[in-house]
């Protein structure tokens, strides 16, 4: 009986650091992208890795607003620039200005009735209609 999960799959996707093949792998944490050539190479990343989002960091700038998992596994966006910039959310960012206070970032909040648009500013109160 053969584990063909259990054995490292190549992606056909060059490593960002040493260009080897990039394979998905098994850990007792669950699955992760791997570098081929480790341990000469310890590039690794989620198997889930999103790389971002199109939403520009409203607090700096210059960065990205990016996926990231939190220690106890809930998912936020945070702004790729950190420790420079410490700028984060906890719903998906939407690059929309508020038409309220002209933020120029928007989240998307889904609640049991539909979705719908809220600024990501803390002192403005803008909701948009139910979709």
């Amino acid at each position: 009986m053969t584990d063909n999960f259990l054995e490292p799959q190549s992606l056909g996707v060059p490593c960002p650091r040493c260009e080897r093949d990039l394979q998905l792998k098994k850990g007792r944490f669950g699955l992760y992208v791997g570098c081929s050539g480790y341990p000469d190479c310890d590039y690794m990343t989620a198997a889930d890795f999103d790389p971002g989002t199109d939403a520009a960091c409203p607090a700096c700038q210059q960065g990205k607003l990016v996926q990231k998992t939190s220690r106890f596994g809930n998912s936020f966006y945070a702004c790729d620039q950190y420790p420079k910039c410490k700028f984060s959310v906890n719903l998906p960012p939407v690059q929309e200005q508020c038409p309220k206070c002209q933020f120029p970032l928007l989240l998307k909040k889904k609640t049991s009735a539909g979705e719908r648009w809220i600024c990501a500013d803390d002192s403005c109160d803008y909701k948009s209609s139910i979709k």
